[in-house]
């Protein structure tokens, strides 16, 4: 299903008049360029042959659409007779992949534990992916198994249980059946590294969320963290940014031991990610259980203990505080979703801070505003669709590309494309 061709169809990425620089892709089924068709479904087929060497995608689906739009073919039948000449057609090429509103787009993929979390945010708050992002999706996950059926942390990566955990139920949401042969390849690399139970602590966030771990299984994440006094040294405030906004909204799913519904596709996970009866299990021994793939450094001594304590701790928290630092994180989770206007600072608590606001009221505003820019983090390459580091890297690129063309000496022979980066780097000022 994954790797169905859809004839007479193609994926763009249109210019957004309004939004300078976004990058949201679209399915244009009225196409009816059959040449380009043919130039993606043929690098499509070559990343397949090559995976297990060449993991990067080389953004074939973009350079076939800037070439046909343009009419200009990178290829050339005569070699350059200078250095001069080969980097005059280095930047002739690279002008080719600016988009009309002056910036370079680009992939920016690669870890493969993102796209899991957006999976089940979308499951678990109705927002509807199509069935092309979705075939995709499959493609992407598919292309980037490792050879002993496992998946890694970035598409480089030897198996881990993190990325291998999640990548399965990633594509079982997306509609793979149990009995699918890379599927069936996938279970059996989890089963004989000793089940989901030893997935690192943020997958077993991700599992407990979607209703196929236990709360109690995880080392707390008490979001009564947030009312200490910030003249506290260990403020969640004083973390580092991507780390405290993180533990945000993981504290506050955690405080309302939030989870999606139990259904048909939850009771089958239960079977199938574990090597043993799922009631049976004794969660809270779980806690620091972590696979030898995964285990970069161990827990020492003092770390468990401390972990030990808040645990034992969580059955004297009254409900009332509870409910109040459920409420202060909710204020800091909306604060920054409104300053980031729903994008946030990264693809991770994107997902969450979604979950968040929907746990909260699954009909408000901010969820719709959340779902909105769904799409923005989302890109599709010949390996398939991924869920990227940040919503692009639109203007970081822009600047390193016109700062190379200036430095090239031959910038004035494109002056057309140094006009559209200078106007897109000027509008993309927070003024």
């Amino acid at each position: 299903a994954g790797h169905r061709n859809w004839k007479g169809a193609m994926w763009k990425l249109p210019i957004d008049k309004v939004s300078i620089g976004r990058q949201a892709w679209v399915f244009d089924e009225s196409d009816t360029n059959v040449e380009a068709q043919k130039e993606v479904e043929a690098a499509r087929e070559n990343f397949v042959k090559n995976r297990f060497t060449q993991q990067h995608s080389s953004d074939m689906i973009l350079r076939v659409q800037q070439k046909h739009k343009s009419g200009f073919n990178p290829e050339y039948t005569d070699p350059a007779t200078s250095v001069e000449e080969t980097l005059r057609r280095a930047m002739k090429f690279y002008s080719n992949l600016q988009l009309e509103d002056g910036h370079w787009p680009g992939d920016y993929g690669g870890p493969m534990f993102l796209m899991p979390g957006l999976i089940i945010a979308c499951e678990i708050t109705g927002f509807k992916l199509s069935e092309h992002h979705k075939r995709e999706m499959v493609r992407y996950l598919y292309n980037h198994q490792n050879e002993d059926g496992g998946w890694g942390l970035h598409i480089e990566h030897h198996s881990t249980m993190f990325g291998s955990a999640l990548s399965y139920l990633s594509l079982r949401i997306l509609g793979e059946p149990a009995d699918e042969p890379r599927i069936v390849k996938g279970r059996k690399w989890i089963h004989a590294n000793g089940g989901a139970l030893s997935i690192p602590s943020w997958g077993k966030f991700w599992l407990a969320v979607y209703g196929v771990y236990e709360w109690n299984g995880l080392n707390p994440l008490p979001p009564e963290m947030w009312l200490l006094p910030y003249w506290v040294p260990f403020h969640p405030g004083r973390f580092w940014c991507h780390c405290r906004i993180v533990y945000l909204p993981m504290s506050n799913l955690y405080g309302r031991r939030a989870h999606a519904p139990i259904g048909d596709l939850q009771r089958a996970l239960r079977e199938e990610l574990y090597t043993e009866d799922y009631d049976s299990i004794h969660w809270p021994s779980q806690r620091n259980n972590c696979c030898a793939k995964d285990t970069y450094t161990k827990h020492n001594f003092i770390q468990n203990a401390l972990w030990s304590v808040l645990f034992h701790l969580e059955r004297f928290i009254p409900s009332f505080l509870r409910r109040k630092a459920i409420a202060e994180t909710m204020d800091h989770i909306h604060h920054e979703d409104r300053c980031t206007n729903y994008i946030d600072i990264g693809p991770v608590n994107k997902v969450i801070n979604l979950l968040c606001c929907w746990f909260e009221d699954p009909s408000s505003e901010a969820v719709k505003k959340h779902q909105a820019r769904i799409l923005d983090y989302l890109w599709v390459a010949e390996d398939g669709m991924k869920m990227q580091g940040y919503n692009g890297s639109q203007l970081w690129d822009t600047a390193f590309a016109t700062q190379a063309f200036c430095e090239s000496g031959m910038g004035e022979e494109f002056k057309e494309v140094m006009m559209r980066a200078h106007k897109y780097i000027d509008n993309s000022q927070v003024r």
